[in-house]
């Protein structure tokens, strides 16, 4: 089905490197020939084979929530050299929908249902980790005290929090992603039943890591680690350099709790591979 997407995040590699795999083992396993034997490819290929191949390839159907938005029991695959990322993208999404679980009104007797390698989709709200968001409130700081200073009183004080937290504002804006936590929409439990998503900010699209917390959007991506009864994930590690400077001894008695935030079970692991508003 053809649908206008407005991409905030799209893992480009991991979409052209999961259709590319896909398609040279239609083409294998249906037509037995290899995909190099020519440019173009036009055929029709059924959703029993496609399920059969995603299977071969080690991704779990899910025993429920399975739906397709079309009638038919069959997929066009249509194969040119020269395809756009959004083709690709849809491409993509209509050969995955067989072992897609859909996440919509579910219950906890579907979320304990998902598997390591599970392709997901649900519409979503994201939250950012309070020591991410921290280490920004504080840059917001120092830039308006800078720029601030011809016409507002010195600030010793501040300017010593601004000087001691340089190395925590540094580390947290050198990391290449930053886990956010993506929350289904209909979930039972915010505080129990939500995702960790590992953002790559290369793959944000024309936008920051604060405008994934606008609104909703909808979520596709692949399990990467169910929890288990003892797992501990880190979702965000406030304890970086120079941090222990900002707060005295007792602060940080009280703190050390609270200075990772940590993810347990029932939380999943994924990495998303779109995130876009339609």
């Amino acid at each position: 089905m053809f649908n206008l997407r407005d991409f905030i995040y799209l893992d480009e590699r991991t979409v052209k490197r999961y259709l590319s795999s896909i398609e040279e083992g239609l083409v294998k396993e249906v037509l037995e020939t290899d995909i190099a034997a020519k440019p173009n490819w036009d055929f029709e290929v059924s959703i029993g084979e496609i399920q059969k191949l995603l299977v071969a390839a080690g991704i779990p159907i899910p025993n429920v929530g399975v739906k397709r938005t079309g009638k038919t029991d069959t997929v066009s695959v249509q194969i040119t050299k020269e395809p756009t990322i959004d083709s690709q993208f849809d491409k993509l999404f209509r050969y995955i929908e067989p072992a897609l679980q859909y996440l919509e009104g579910f219950d906890p007797v579907i979320w304990s249902q998902l598997e390591n390698g599970q392709f997901v989709y649900y519409s979503s709200e994201i939250s950012l980790p309070k020591g991410y968001e921290n280490a920004q409130m504080l840059n917001i700081g120092a830039d308006f005290y800078e720029l601030a200073k011809g016409w507002i009183e010195r600030d010793e004080d501040f300017e010593k929090v601004i000087e001691e937290s340089r190395g925590y504002r540094e580390e947290a804006a050198s990391k290449k992603y930053t886990n956010v936590y993506s929350i289904p929409i209909g979930s039972p439990n915010k505080r129990k039943y939500y995702f960790v998503a590992k953002v790559i900010h290369d793959n944000l699209v024309d936008c920051s890591l604060e405008d994934l917390t606008f609104g909703n959007a909808y979520t596709l991506a692949r399990v990467e680690h169910v929890l288990g009864a003892s797992d501990r994930y880190t979702v965000f590690d406030s304890t970086l350099k120079g941090v222990d400077r900002l707060m005295n001894r007792e602060e940080r008695r009280k703190q050390k709790g609270d200075l990772f935030e940590v993810a347990t079970k029932p939380a999943v692991i994924i990495r998303p591979i779109a995130i876009f508003k339609q």
